[in-house]
């Protein structure tokens, strides 16, 4: 809880449980200075985390437990386009390329899809849905592997037998989608006791800075950095025994300049919920056992990533999924954020009943229209519900409207809700001119719209 520096004249140091930094304390990383952490445990960031090397002397984040015979081989099937390297596009590491699978519209058995699973390294799986087919070159044509219960791969199966025999031809596929499946029990993989947990840095602290030279919005910047560090060999959490990422955060990132995560249980970087842009620069990901990059659940949307590599992963390179859930802004709806005070930020508006913003407010506007159960409606008269915004004048800027929660419990066959933008006028809740007119569904999420 209090702040620490771990100097490079004392390094290298050794973790035997896990290290947690507390809210309001800093941690301070010098230059070179070597960590190593014993199987399962790791660093979790509350706070501020201040790991700055230079590109001569990196910090390092290793593992402290060898293990002779470690297995560093992946298999020669995998998933990708899917949540994670459970589920998703079947792809074949054939003739030094990785190839999606046809099926030339016959379905596999389901000793076919276990016999699949059990290749990648998991005791079982089946057939999930069909992968739109990519624009890919000389797919992997498989109508029928005839894999026996007993088989312990595709390898081992008639329709793989022989190398020779196997077709790839765009023709025979005729732009059919591709196989896709889902895999699940332990997987077989025995390395875990070689691997450390990572970093976990959740809600750290941050500020806003400006975002353009004009001074009309803001974003946020974390107070964390972290600059040419390596983590190697992490993603095994030993509480609870599952695999996790080298790098996980969730909220603001930090700054990752000169980053380097190889050989991860699973993926290397995993930013949940980021409310802020994402910087990345000068870096390398590879050889993780999940993805090399995965952002999820963003609002924001922004993802930098200048002179970095990411290759050799077994999932996908990177992945980037908007919101599917929307932030809790409704009343009671709000997860309890009591001992997280950099969680997520309140509306600054509920449009109901505050109908303006100040003037010194910079954007980005999180606004909220909450009309409660039983709430009287009258369309003779002007809507209860409305804001007028003041745009900055001379400035060519795009505004954008997006959409992060959308509840609405009326009925949809006898009522039916919109969103209006206009032009206001001097009565400041009625339309001069009428610009967009949104219909409000419940979960419906409507595109992003610009002004």
């Amino acid at each position: 809880s209090n702040n620490v520096t771990l100097f490079f004249r004392n390094s290298p140091y050794r973790v035997t449980s896990d290290l947690t930094v507390e809210y309001g304390a800093t941690l301070t990383i010098e230059t070179g200075v070597q960590i190593y952490f014993d199987t399962g445990v790791g660093l979790k960031v509350r706070g501020t985390l201040q790991a700055i090397g230079n590109e001569f002397a990196h910090i390092q984040m290793l593992p402290y437990q060898q293990q002779l015979n470690y297995d560093d081989e992946f298999p020669k099937f995998r998933l990708i386009d899917g949540a994670t390297v459970r589920d998703g596009r079947l792809q074949v590491l054939f003739r030094d390329r990785w190839r999606s699978v046809c099926t030339m519209v016959t379905n596999w058995t389901s000793i076919d899809t276990s016999t699949a699973c059990r290749s990648m390294g998991y005791s079982d799986g089946g057939f999930l849905k069909w992968h739109l087919r990519n624009n890919d070159t000389y797919p992997l044509a498989m109508p029928r592997p005839d894999c026996h219960p007993g088989a312990n791969t595709l390898w081992d199966c008639p329709g793989f037998a022989d190398p020779n025999a196997i077709r790839l031809s765009e023709n025979l596929c005729q732009g059919e989608d591709d196989l896709g499946l889902i895999c699940w029990g332990p997987p077989t993989f025995q390395g875990w006791a070689k691997h450390w947990k990572g970093v976990q840095i959740f809600s750290s602290p941050y500020t806003y800075v400006s975002a353009d030279p004009d001074h009309v919005a803001v974003q946020k910047e974390s107070l964390s950095r972290m600059e040419y560090v390596d983590i190697l060999y992490a993603g095994y959490d030993g509480s609870t025994k599952n695999t996790t990422a080298a790098l996980w955060i969730e909220g603001v990132a930090p700054l990752m300049n000169g980053i380097r995560i190889e050989r991860s249980a699973r993926d290397g970087l995993y930013v949940y919920e980021p409310s802020g842009p994402i910087l990345i620069a000068n870096s390398t990901f590879s050889w993780n056992r999940g993805h090399g990059i995965a952002v999820d659940n963003t609002t924001d949307g922004r993802v930098f990533i200048n002179m970095t590599r990411v290759e050799n992963n077994y999932g996908d390179g990177r992945g980037i999924s908007g919101a599917h859930r929307g932030k809790d802004v409704f009343p009671g709806n709000r997860r309890d954020y009591t001992n997280i005070p950099f969680a997520e930020e309140k509306p600054r508006a509920d449009i109901c009943q505050q109908h303006s913003l100040p003037s010194q407010y910079f954007f980005p506007h999180l606004l909220m229209a909450h009309l409660g159960n039983g709430t009287l409606y009258d369309p003779a008269v002007p809507p209860s519900c409305w804001i007028a915004i003041s745009l900055p004048p001379r400035l060519q800027y795009t505004y954008s409207l997006q959409f992060v929660n959308i509840r609405n419990l009326n009925p949809p066959t006898t009522s039916s809700t919109h969103l209006v933008v206009c032009d206001a006028t001097e009565d400041r809740n009625a339309c001069a001119l009428e610009r967009l007119r949104i219909p409000i569904r419940h979960e419906i999420y409507p595109q992003t719209v610009s002004l």
